[in-house]
């Protein structure tokens, strides 16, 4: 695996990794701490060669010589053109040579073990069923720490810090993870250990760079997670179980229960206790049953009827229920932008379709933008994808979903839930993803209510869709059918309920 990550990092830092590749690197990252040391001294060192060459020109000015017609030539671009640039760029490349293989001396100092007794405080005393050393200073392995007095403080190998006051019941168990059985810890993360998570029987708090605290009872085993810096999600739920996300930010307390349902969230003179969400109510149902000599693709609520686009692009096909509508060219798509003023109003929502044969690579499903892809949110589907991406700004981001390949002659249900600032992604009933922040740079989800001065909303399409360099116009090579819209987020018992029952829509009777 180690020769694998250096392999799929050199690719990454050189530019020239695929898409498939960076998943996977990034799963190996997510993974391993021993690759994450890795990555992070490689970068050190790239980075290090580059800041070196670009700073070369002012340390060491070339020098220009005259041409034969009296006109100065072209100077250098690199420092060995003068043999004292050369000499220092051989010294500090053999510096950065030094520090990296310092830097790896420290991770192989720790060897096998997950974390170190920093302190240990005066008359603290270990329970007879501590496995673990207690002495300051002493590597710590997978096994439980348990205190029943005074506080101890740990530095895990990846960098993160944890503070425990007993009576405490901990498990070290990796790098980036420990289980609370009951005591209360007080977490810092850096950015080396970002994603680090405190596990508790009912629920994980991952850190997504913070300082935060977990307490938990060891009678109720209620929990009480408050963040004092920065943002953490809290995965609800038990291990094996699906799992709703919350975003719990700086200055804000939740208590959650045994079985993972939060009771209170306080966070300064405000408090909410379990909310009433409103039920989420169909916005939009388009079969594609309707007779394809008449443009109007019609919903079957009567409200929000769509306009079809490119006559000679689509044919009508079976689909799972009634008639489908495959789209075979760039131009074929559903415009529903004369209804945008109700689109602006879903703050939360879900988007559910049957697709067979996606094979443009980038497949749009849906698309809601201004007039420039810096404001939009688009469903989509890649090669092994169903992805969720939203862009309000100069940065794109978002969630994905994977699948192990699109079959072909198969119908597959996908749907993209967004509720509570959390986006949740199923494939054929099942979630295949989910979070509260994008994954390539971690900005928050965003909504339909949150895309600013929306123009378009397509089934089908996306303009002004950035594709590396070009800027053009994304859309969907495939077959659709069956697809629905509600204003607000489905429950995976009513996305269960829609896969299962292809044409029918869901609503609180469905339960």
């Amino acid at each position: 695996m180690k020769e694998q990550a250096i392999e799929l990092i050199r690719d990454y830092l050189d530019g020239r990794i695929s898409e498939e590749n960076l998943h996977l690197l990034e799963a190996i990252l997510e993974s391993d701490a021993e690759a994450r040391e890795e990555f992070r001294a490689m970068a050190a060192f790239e980075e290090g060669l580059r800041d070196f060459s670009a700073s070369s020109d002012v340390l060491f000015p070339h020098i220009h010589t005259g041409s034969n017609d009296g006109s100065l030539a072209a100077p250098s671009t690199w420092p060995w053109a003068h043999p004292l640039g050369t000499t220092m760029l051989v010294l500090g490349c053999i510096g950065i040579l030094i520090a990296y293989w310092r830097a790896q001396g420290q991770v192989d100092s720790w060897g096998d073990s997950i974390a170190r007794i920093e302190f240990v405080s005066n008359g603290a005393r270990f329970s007879a069923e501590n496995q673990l050393a207690t002495a300051e200073g002493s590597l710590l392995n997978k096994g439980w720490l348990q205190l029943d007095s005074g506080s101890v403080r740990l530095l895990f190998r990846s960098g993160a810090t944890l503070e425990g006051e007993g009576p405490l019941a901990l498990g070290i168990d990796t790098p980036m993870r420990a289980f609370l059985e009951s005591g209360k810890v007080s977490v810092h993360a850096p950015d080396s250990a970002r994603d680090f998570v405190i596990a508790t029987e009912s629920m994980e708090v991952v850190d997504l760079g913070t300082r935060f605290e977990v307490a938990v009872d060891p009678e109720s085993r209620e929990a009480n997670v408050s963040v004092t810096e920065g943002l953490v999600d809290l995965h609800l739920g038990s291990r094996g179980a699906e799992r709703s996300i919350r975003p719990l930010a700086a200055g804000f307390s939740a208590r959650v229960d045994a079985i993972g349902e939060i009771v209170e969230i306080t966070g300064g003179e405000q408090t909410t206790t379990k909310p009433e969400l409103s039920e989420p109510r169909l916005f939009g149902h388009w079969t594609f049953d309707d007779d394809r000599a008449d443009p109007v693709v019609r919903d079957s609520l009567g409200q929000r009827d769509g306009i079809l686009n490119g006559a000679d692009q689509y044919r009508t096909v079976a689909g799972v229920s009634g008639n489908a509508m495959a789209f075979d060219g760039a131009e074929a798509h559903v415009d529903l932008s004369k209804h945008i003023e109700a689109f602006s109003r879903c703050k939360d929502f879900t988007f559910s379709a049957r697709v067979r044969v996606p094979e443009h690579r980038l497949a749009i499903l849906f698309s809601l933008a201004g007039e420039s892809e810096q404001h939009r949110v688009q469903v989509y589907l890649t090669r092994r994808f169903l992805r969720f991406g939203w862009q309000d700004g100069l940065h794109f981001d978002s969630i994905s979903g994977k699948i192990a390949a699109w079959q072909p002659d198969r119908w597959y249900h996908v749907a993209v839930t967004v509720g509570e600032q959390v986006a949740s992604l199923y494939v054929d009933g099942e979630l295949v993803g989910s979070g509260a922040a994008g994954a390539k740079i971690g900005t928050p989800v965003s909504s339909l209510s949150s895309v600013v001065d929306p123009v378009h909303a397509y089934l089908g399409r996306l303009e002004d869709g950035r594709q590396g360099a070009e800027t053009a116009a994304q859309w969907f090579k495939g077959e659709i059918d069956d697809v629905q819209i509600y204003s607000g987020a489905l429950s995976q018992d009513a996305v269960q309920f829609v896969f299962d029952h292809p044409g029918k829509v869901w609503s609180a009777r469905s339960d």
